[in-house]
């Protein structure tokens, strides 16, 4: 059969991260090694455009899509688009956000929803949907019943043992993979090698989507990629990679016995890198050039509110771990809703306390699935519709300052912090070019692209606005759900559930 494999566009309200960043389609790349024996073509729609013009020259059978709750509406225009153009293609949605909220793709252009690991899945899939009653035999599916309403199928396992996963099919976006970068890592390849999480912070659903059980794959599995990976950076996207000092260790050895010279990006906890010094210390020999670190806060009741099981000291005593070896800092910080001037004051000083250069500031968002949605939905000013505003950027919960005040501090904090030249000199090491170089203009010319994003963020909360970032795109002509419960019924088992997803957010 023919597959195409599409990364939806990124909407028009969503803030930021293409202006300064665009990694290749993992998640893509996976399913597409997971498709053995089809012709499987990858579109990445944030890089590729002439979607219906590609849809003419290649004439698929089936298409597949993902996304984050961001672009859930893009991956909804897609799929209609591909009905109208043949009502016989098949669609499938899959994704991190798709196996917590099924119910947000509920809409009759998409034939199914994949609810765990594509990879491992999605050959069956697609023989599958030949036959209408087969797809009511996959388990980990979600079928589409109704507005906001899906059929679950008997439910599984996230995901396989993750060696047996195969390896990532990079070459069919090997065309674009000079533009792949994030910051001034250029060109920077993507990779994955654990699934999950060890720890369940309650503002993340990381943890929940794989039901509290990471995957992790082995080390041996790890070097055999690496082996294979050309660009000279790489980006490891685990949600925490430097956590299991035995697994970490044994990698290493691994590395230096092959002679494998790589420049590593990647994500850690702060306590375990203010335990753990002797792990960043031979790392930092190996590679490691820069680390994510959820510091999230700068207090500890808010820690605590997170359920981080971290201080703040252990905060600083990582950054300062990182600093003595030469490793960037790439803090993530959560300003909650109740922030007032003193506070926003107050996260700068510790910005600059700890000489950090490159901040992620995200606004704390209840995401639907997280064990804080209960906590916040009914603060919410948003409807979860308006997903391009779902972006971990935008202030979606009732503040206590004004709104636009608050965007405005956010900017602020920004602007101190990255746009500082005296600073980029004085805190930033490894993965910083000179300030005057091309490679540096490029990057400031992103982040003033989100600068002024950030300036007419407010008005994006207008109901003008918001209905804009609810469209989901032209109605495929006559075509209805399928009617998934009579098939169910006329089956001799029931193992299907229906889910509907509860509104709790109305139009500011």
């Amino acid at each position: 059969m023919k597959i195409l494999l599409v990364r939806p566009p990124v909407p028009k309200h969503t803030i930021g991260l293409k202006n300064v960043m665009i990694c290749e389609p993992l998640e893509l790349e996976y399913v597409a090694a997971g498709l053995e024996g089809h012709d499987v073509q990858i579109m990445d729609m944030i890089l590729e455009k002439g979607f219906t013009k590609r849809l003419r020259s290649f004439s698929p059978d089936v298409i597949c899509t993902s996304c984050y709750i961001s672009g859930v509406n893009e991956v909804i225009k897609l799929c209609r688009k591909a009905k109208i153009w043949n009502r016989k293609v098949k669609t499938i949605v899959g994704g991190v956000h798709a196996s917590r909220c099924a119910e947000d793709f509920a809409d009759p252009a998409i034939d199914c929803i994949v609810l765990g690991d594509g990879t491992s899945q999605i050959s069956t899939i697609v023989e599958a949907l030949g036959e209408d009653k087969a797809l009511l035999s996959v388990s980990g599916l979600a079928l589409p019943v109704g507005p906001n309403k899906v059929l679950k199928t008997k439910g599984k396992a996230y995901m396989p043992n993750a060696d047996t996963l195969p390896l990532p099919r990079r070459d069919l976006v090997a065309h674009l993979q000079h533009r792949y970068y994030y910051i001034f890592h250029r060109p920077v390849a993507t990779m994955k090698t654990a699934w999950g999480c060890w720890y369940k912070c309650n503002f993340c659903f990381t943890w929940r989507i794989t039901d509290g059980h990471p995957y992790a794959r082995s080390p041996e599995s790890i070097v055999e990629e690496l082996e294979q990976i050309e660009a000279e950076d790489v980006y490891i996207v685990d949600d925490i990679f430097l956590i299991k000092s035995s697994r970490l260790n044994k990698l290493a050895a691994l590395i230096r016995e092959r002679g494998i010279k790589k420049k590593y990006l990647v994500y850690a906890r702060a306590d375990y890198i203010a335990e753990n010094e002797d792990i960043i210390a031979d790392w930092a020999e190996l590679g490691l050039s820069a680390v994510f670190i959820g510091l999230e806060a700068t207090t500890n009741p808010e820690l605590d509110s997170m359920d981080k099981e971290c201080s703040v000291d252990l905060n600083e005593k990582s950054i300062a771990v990182c600093r003595k070896y030469g490793v960037d800092v790439y803090g993530s910080l959560i300003p909650g809703p109740d922030y007032t001037e003193q506070e926003w004051k107050n996260l700068f000083a510790f910005i600059e306390r700890n000489k950090l250069y490159y901040v992620n500031i995200s606004p704390l968002t209840p995401m639907p699935g997280t064990l804080i949605w209960d906590l916040y939905k009914d603060r919410i000013t948003v409807p979860r519709e308006a997903h391009g505003l779902w972006d971990l950027s935008h202030m979606l919960i009732e503040t206590k300052m004004p709104l636009k005040q608050y965007y405005r501090w956010l900017l602020k904090t920004y602007m101190r912090t990255m746009l500082d030249i005296s600073r980029a000199d004085r805190y930033a090491l490894r993965t910083r070019p000179p300030v005057w170089s091309f490679r540096y203009f490029r990057i400031w010319k992103g982040m003033i692209k989100i600068m002024f994003q950030f300036l007419t963020a407010h008005r994006h909360h207008t109901p003008r606005e918001l209905a804009k970032a609810m469209y989901k795109g032209e109605p495929v002509p006559g075509l209805d759900y399928r009617d998934w419960a009579s098939i169910a019924s006329t089956l001799e088992t029931e193992e299907w559930t229906v889910q509907e997803k509860v509104q709790n957010a109305a139009f500011s």
